[in-house]
């Protein structure tokens, strides 16, 4: 399955997102949903694969949550993260280095995916899901922005780490 030296990466990788999410929180409280983690799932799917992207994932979604508030929309962010890992870690099987500009629209569009996606299981118990989602997109609209810089900043940075990583294993 995974080697010790994969586990301990995927372990740190999962504080570095939780993390970056619990402190955004506490930071920035005036910017809701600029949090890195986003971005540090999609840049660790697209340079590690779907499989650590999911696992990044979900144990960075339940890690931050045990701070920041735990309950049923939990399992939706796992299931909205874990989509974009498996997504973005099977586009990156497409390049040998995938592109930053392409990747950074491609991100910038998961802040939206991500905002439907947990707002989606509303549609069975809500009369007026369509007004419940559109009155969240300035929400979303601030996930995607901060997915953008983010992935921006990170992408380069981490995919020189994860190419002496790769080199060294």
């Amino acid at each position: 399955m995974f080697s010790t030296r994969k586990l301990t990466l995927l372990a740190m990788l999962t504080a570095l997102a939780a993390a970056g999410r619990i402190y955004a929180n506490v930071l920035f409280p005036f910017l809701p949903n600029m949090q890195p983690m986003t971005s540090v799932i999609i840049i660790c799917s697209l340079l590690l694969g779907p499989i650590a992207g999911v696992t990044i994932a979900v144990l960075s979604t339940l890690l931050s949550n045990m701070i920041l508030g735990m309950g049923i929309w939990t399992v939706w962010q796992m299931l909205a993260w874990g989509m974009i890992g498996l997504s973005f870690g099977m586009a990156g099987k497409l390049w040998r280095t995938p592109p930053l500009i392409p990747m950074t629209i491609a991100s910038i569009l998961t802040g939206y995916a991500y905002g439907f996606l947990v707002s989606l299981p509303n549609i069975f118990i809500m009369e007026h899901f369509w007004a419940y989602y559109i009155a969240g997109l300035s929400f979303d609209t601030m996930h995607a922005i901060g997915n953008g810089i983010f992935f921006f900043i990170l992408y380069p940075v981490l995919r020189r780490v994860f190419g002496r990583w790769i080199s060294a294993s």
